[in-house]
């Protein structure tokens, strides 16, 4: 049985520092990450809260420092998967900002929905070596042939990777695009489907995913269940800025965690964003939790 939750100790931040390129490769190399594949175990039901938020501390340690490996150039493809939520956008966009603020490299995201010609575009876009192509929540790439081709090509192994494009497109020729590239650019992929399960199913987009995880580093987050969502937001209240952000005290954020737990299998959507909003109810009206209760869960799990 979970227990309520309770402030924990403050912790001393990570030193402040800009690095450069050589110093990345350095940190990422040293760190032994030589799998091809980061993968975390599902919650069990014997798992503790604190063991999962062991286990999701490590594997944020590691998207930091795969992050760190595409700054460096050393990874042209890197693939995370968690939880829509659970702060994997907002932690890599900050540190692909500083590394753009201290000139390591030149990036953008995409998100959404992105047709193959307008991912062939971006591509060219990205071709140099310091550049970075974030696509983020884009999952109808990874089902259509023609745009998984394209990153097939993108993504290769092989020291010199070219990218084609062998149909007439006057959007090409209209800005001067040609149609066949060498692509020296990074891509990072950031999705809520959780490949590694979805491979084990052995259907539908499986084949496409592996073709992609070949090529890619994979770090699945290890947040799926909604509980394991829950210690992830329990990290990013009391562990981060989230009190001043949003003007609550440490009593409501008590309030607000122990309102959570109590009622996490029937929220409808589990995330940080639903803590946001608990904080703007808490700051809007005395009496919260009965609105709360009608405009955050789902009343007919309730009455069963």
């Amino acid at each position: 049985m979970m227990q309520e939750v309770q402030i924990p100790a403050k912790r001393r931040g990570r030193p402040k520092g800009s690095k450069n390129q050589k110093q990345l490769a350095r940190d990422f190399n040293g760190s032994r990450i030589l799998n091809h594949v980061v993968e975390q175990i599902a919650a069990q039901p014997n798992e503790r809260d604190e063991e999962i938020d062991a286990r999701i501390k490590q594997t944020f340690r590691v998207m930091d420092k795969v992050t760190n490996g595409v700054i460096s150039g050393v990874m042209p493809s890197v693939i995370i998967s968690g939880a829509a939520g659970c702060g994997k956008t907002f932690q890599t966009e900050a540190k692909l900002e500083k590394a753009a603020e201290d000139g390591l490299i030149e990036w953008s995201s995409v998100k959404g929905t992105i047709s193959p010609i307008g991912l062939f575009k971006q591509l060219w876009a990205h071709k140099d070596s310091n550049q970075v192509l974030l696509l983020d929540d884009c999952d109808s790439v990874f089902g259509d042939i023609e745009a998984l081709n394209i990153l097939k090509a993108a993504l290769d192994t092989s020291k010199v990777r070219k990218i084609s494009w062998h149909k007439q497109s006057k959007v090409l020729e209209e800005e001067e695009i040609p149609n066949t590239f060498e692509f020296q650019g990074s891509v990072m992929f950031i999705t809520n489907i959780d490949f590694a399960a979805e491979i084990n199913k052995g259907r539908g987009n499986a084949v496409h995913y592996m073709a992609l995880l070949t090529r890619s580093i994979y770090v699945d987050l290890g947040i799926h269940s909604k509980r394991e969502v829950f210690v992830r937001i329990k990290q990013v209240v009391f562990n981060t800025t989230f009190a001043v952000d949003n003007k609550l005290n440490a009593e409501q954020l008590i309030m607000m965690m122990n309102w959570l737990r109590r009622n996490m299998d029937n929220v409808r959507a589990l995330s940080i964003r639903t803590a946001v909003q608990l904080s703007i109810l808490i700051r809007t009206d005395h009496d919260w939790e009965e609105v709360a209760e009608v405009v955050m869960l789902n009343r007919r799990l309730l009455n069963k």
